[in-house]
């Protein structure tokens, strides 16, 4: 037990010396190492997953079926069915968080869901990936929520030009104009030769 204590009371101090010689390397390991500790720290569970997928079919919910946006809607919808039948997986990479697709619930029973020559391979991992959670957010369904009570095919009968607004068609000069003429008193015009 002595010379194990012994053994790491010597690695420390080769840190030290190491770091005082390479004080440039040493502050460059220092920052790497507590970005990866606030990372982990920050690496969301599987429990905010659910919740955040709450949200948003709660959110999705107060809206008319036709003001949600059908990109928000399908994809909230389909994590809800996944989740339903069991097919949700998390995986914990200590600085980031994954939610995948597997094809089956792990209480399944079939053979196609034991039999090793069936199960998805590695290379349709990526496809298979629905969300990234890092550093407290799940990065994919905030992305999909993004404008998620505007129905974009309201919008699709309409010109190009007229489909998306720029800075400048909100804040015009013209605008600015049209916005203080509402302010203005209405005047009603004079008529020529009124008897009472």
């Amino acid at each position: 037990m002595k010379s194990l204590i012994h053994d790491y009371g010597e690695a420390c101090k080769d840190i030290v010396t190491g770091a005082k010689e390479h004080p440039g390397k040493a502050a460059f390991y220092l920052s790497l190492f507590t970005g990866i500790g606030v990372c982990s720290s920050k690496a969301p569970s599987e429990d905010s997953f659910h919740c955040s997928v709450l949200e948003a079919s709660a959110e999705l919910l107060l809206l008319s079926p036709w003001t949600r946006s059908g990109k928000s809607d399908q994809h909230v919808l389909n994590l809800t069915n996944l989740s339903n039948e069991g097919r949700l997986r998390y995986l914990n990479l200590i600085v980031v968080s994954l939610v995948y697709e597997a094809p089956y619930d792990p209480d399944v029973d079939l053979y196609p869901a034991h039999c090793p020559h069936l199960k998805p391979r590695w290379s349709d991992f990526p496809s298979r990936v629905l969300d990234v959670g890092f550093f407290g957010r799940w990065w994919f369904l905030q992305s999909k929520m993004k404008d998620f009570d505007v129905n974009e095919e309201e919008f699709a009968h309409l010109p190009d030009h007229m489909r998306t607004l720029t800075f400048n068609d909100l804040h015009s000069q013209e605008n600015e104009r049209l916005s203080q003429l509402k302010y203005k008193p209405v005047i009603m015009p004079e008529t020529v030769g009124v008897t009472g």
